[in-house]
């Protein structure tokens, strides 16, 4: 009985070893993904910000005045001439 103990904890050395060796293994591989996920991230995130620049640059007041003085059927409309009409809640009549 005491061999075959012995024998088990002499063996469960280099075991042990081997289990050690594949977990340092695998913690090496998901921190390489793990860079990786955060640089495509950091890419991502970046893009996002040049794109909110983008379009508050293109919602500035003076951008979409020069854009649209230069397109073709486009003519200013004064408040003057502008109809507003005002429906108030409840006031609707539906059909039927």
């Amino acid at each position: 009985m005491k061999r075959i103990t012995l024998t088990l904890i002499v063996l469960s050395i280099p075991a042990m070893l081997f289990v050690t060796a594949g977990q340092g293994a695998r913690y090496y591989a998901v921190s390489a993904e793990l860079r990786r996920l955060e640089a495509v991230q950091a890419d991502w995130v970046e893009q996002n910000r040049r794109l909110l620049a983008d379009i508050a640059v293109a919602q500035s007041r003076s951008r979409v005045d020069a854009t649209m003085a230069g397109a073709e059927g486009y003519r200013m409309v004064s408040p003057k001439t502008t109809l507003r009409i005002r429906v108030g809640p409840g006031v609707e009549k539906r059909d039927g």
